[in-house]
């Protein structure tokens, strides 16, 4: 078994020729490969200038994806072979697939231009320069690539990058532009909050506005939209965003909360008890009833619902608080109240002219 898979793979790289098919390796299990790199170790040890077996090794690794292992494979397939095109794009790939970008730069900072890669590889030479820390230079290079890139997908890029070295201003400068031609494209949500953050809220929100419009079936687009204008003292209009969603607890509690924001008790109380009576064994609902009714000094509504949190889970701590609490406060108002009883009241009568 062992003689006829090491046959196989060995016929199977040595019969890929640029001039023929290409041959599609079937997918096998890791074991094999595993076997087969034990195998190929032995021989390299006895013979570690053997091309054909460092070749073979370059393919094991990658098949089973060992980062450690991989690089030396290439190193050694380097060494043998020297740097070829086809190699610096295995380096390019290893390394961009391990988001390993410092080395990722060392690579295609040397040899983009030698074997012509600038065009193919620009994009991931201004990632690289990105996420290496390597900021200035990112920016000049950002500049150049926009001179001759117009395309959406060029502004997309563009933004996306500039975000990432978080300069607002050229991030929604490449928006603005991807806005007038493509308003649904994903980055726009980006832009409507940036707007919103640089100071131009109606603007930011208009924009937030049309891109929502466009997935009205995305509750996450609809939920953040909502927030977004909450957030812009725009909570009515919130309200209404989100209410389709309201059989969603997560909505349902946000509601609550607005409502009680805006003094609205009964329309509080009304989604709560929604939440409730769709599932009575769920803690938060019950609670913030709970606490709705006692801040509106509805005492007796009140521990009604911790009542029922005691009968859910009698160690809930919490609740046992708040009844002790509550009890007092009306012990509290009885006492005053017959305290107020005792008070003589002066009987006034009016003056007779």
């Amino acid at each position: 078994m062992r003689v006829f898979f090491f046959i196989l793979i060995s016929a199977l790289i040595s019969c890929s020729s640029p001039d023929k098919e290409k041959i599609t390796v079937p997918k096998l299990h890791a074991s094999f490969y595993v076997e087969a790199m034990n195998q190929i170790n032995e021989k390299l040890t006895a013979d570690p200038d053997n091309k054909r077996l460092v070749d073979q090794k370059l393919f094991y690794c990658e098949q089973l994806d060992w980062p450690a292992t991989c690089i030396s494979a290439l190193d050694t397939h380097k060494e043998i072979h020297g740097m070829t095109n086809q190699l610096v794009k295995q380096y390019i790939n290893y390394y961009k697939k391990h988001e390993q970008y410092d080395l990722l730069f060392g690579v295609l900072n040397r040899w983009m231009d030698e074997y012509e890669l600038k065009d193919e590889f620009h994009q991931l030479y201004i990632k690289a320069l990105v996420r290496s820390g390597k900021t200035t230079r990112a920016m000049v290079e950002l500049r150049n690539y926009l001179i001759s890139h117009n395309a959406n997908e060029d502004f997309a890029f563009a933004s996306g990058e500039y975000l990432q070295l978080k300069d607002t201003a050229l991030a929604a400068y490449n928006l603005g532009k991807l806005y007038n031609s493509s308003p649904e494209h994903d980055l726009i949500w980006d832009y409507g909050i940036i707007l919103m953050k640089l100071g131009y809220q109606e603007i930011g929100i208009s924009v937030l506005e049309k891109f929502a419009m466009n997935h009205l079936d995305d509750f996450q687009v609809q939920l953040s939209y909502a927030l977004a204008l909450n957030e812009a003292d725009n909570t009515p209009r919130a309200r209404k965003v989100i209410k389709p969603f309201a059989n969603q607890d997560t909505v349902a509690y946000l509601l609550a909360d607005w409502y009680l924001e805006d003094a609205m008790w009964d329309s509080a109380g009304y989604v709560l008890t929604s939440v409730i009576e769709k599932d009575s064994t769920k803690r938060k609902p019950i609670w913030k009833a709970g606490r709705l009714y006692e801040d509106r000094g509805w005492y007796s509504t009140s521990m009604k619902y911790y009542e029922f949190l005691l009968e859910l889970n009698p160690q809930d701590t919490l609740a046992v608080q708040r009844i002790d609490l509550i009890q007092r406060k009306i012990a509290y108002l009885q006492r005053l109240k017959f305290e107020e009883s005792k008070i003589p009241v002066l009987e006034l009568k009016s003056k007779k002219n």
